[in-house]
């Protein structure tokens, strides 16, 4: 085991204060055995720090890999409910049992399936309340994601003959759709009663501090209007292509702390000539760089990976830094190119109703 003191991020909000570490390990993706030797091995390298959610449907590998490690009481641990809104089993990717509106329920089967008597953290894993409205935010999945997985729900071709993507054409058609059917006073309803349903489990208990995930800046300035308690943790997909520049502005004027998830898939996939000349200057990986420069504006990352020696190399992201200059080129590569989710889906809508 290397000793290993974990840097925190620290977060002080409406109804909450503490601290997070700055470095995690992501288990979407991760299933049976596989996952328990990703928690086991990443545990064994250092890591403070597990992110689950039960849409992964792996808590119980997460668990068996705490329980056996006997440093639960030394593990910050994150969990999500409230995937799916009410009523929409017939959606893409859909999980049984992690609909907004159960949010205890959802939260409860989580700790028991982790063997666990409570959580460091829970959030919300996303803002969207209606058919059209999830069908909108996910679609980003379907383009580079799934066609680099394999996925048989992955668009193809992704281009005309001509060269045009289809891309910006298909997202467009879904988010007239969920503007067209958007109903703003039920769907406020369906977050304000989410939110609620958590600072419940809260109280009770359940988890130690509650956040959301995937809310864009103007939700998350909403629950304002409506949380008793402010979220701790907003997370959400966060790399240069898709750096939220006044989405970081907000979080910070509210107190909260951003984790940023999607790393991994913007070294692979982010044809950057800028991203490939920091790397070798610094003689790092691309991903490595990205996890810097994430860490560096302050928002804590979660990648995945199950090889001891990529976890170490994503834990060391933490003992460097990189110059201004470089994270300036970085940070010029804002494209607002979401690879996994598309909040505009949640705000056109909200706008649209006003």
């Amino acid at each position: 085991v290397c000793e290993f003191v974990m840097a925190s991020f620290t977060f002080s909000t409406k109804g909450q204060a503490g601290s997070i570490p700055a470095v995690g390990l992501g288990t979407a993706g991760l299933r049976g055995d596989v996952c328990q030797q990703a928690c086991t091995a990443a545990l064994e390298a250092g890591y403070k720090h597990i992110d689950t959610a039960l849409m992964y449907q792996n808590h119980e590998p997460v668990g068996e890999a705490l329980k056996q490690s006997g440093t639960r009481d030394q593990i910050f641990l994150t969990t999500k409910v409230g995937f799916f809104p009410p009523g929409v089993n017939g959606v893409i990717a859909y999980v049984e049992g992690v609909e907004k509106g159960a949010e205890r329920a959802s939260l409860e089967r989580s700790l028991k399936e982790l063997q666990v008597e409570s959580v460091d953290l829970c959030l919300i894993h996303n803002p969207t309340t209606s058919f059209d409205e999830y069908n909108a935010a996910f679609m980003p999945h379907l383009f580079e994601l799934f066609n680099e997985q394999g996925s048989a729900n992955a668009v193809r071709p992704m281009h005309f003959v001509d060269g045009q993507p289809l891309r910006p054409l298909l997202m467009d058609a879904r988010r007239s759709q969920a503007v067209k059917t958007y109903d703003a006073k039920k769907a406020r309803q369906i977050r304000e009663q989410s939110w609620k349903n958590l600072e419940e489990c809260q109280k009770l208990g359940l988890c130690k501090y509650i956040g959301v995930a995937n809310y864009p800046a103007e939700l998350l300035e909403e629950m304002k209007e409506y949380a008793t308690v402010w979220p701790a943790v907003n997370q959400l997909e966060l790399h240069p292509r898709y750096s939220s520049p006044r989405l970081r502005e907000v979080a910070k004027e509210m107190g909260c702390v951003l984790t940023g998830y999607g790393t991994m898939h913007a070294a692979m996939l982010d044809q950057s000539v800028t991203l490939r000349e920091v790397a070798n200057k610094h003689k790092k990986s691309a991903m490595q760089v990205l996890l810097r420069w994430t860490v560096q504006h302050g928002v804590v990352v979660i990648p995945r990976s199950k090889t001891p020696v990529h976890l170490a190399d994503n834990l060391s992201c933490t003992d460097w830094e990189l110059p201004e200059e470089d994270m300036r080129k970085l940070d010029q590569l804002n494209e607002d190119y979401p690879y996994y989710w598309d909040p505009v889906s949640s705000v056109l809508p909200l706008k649209s109703s006003m």
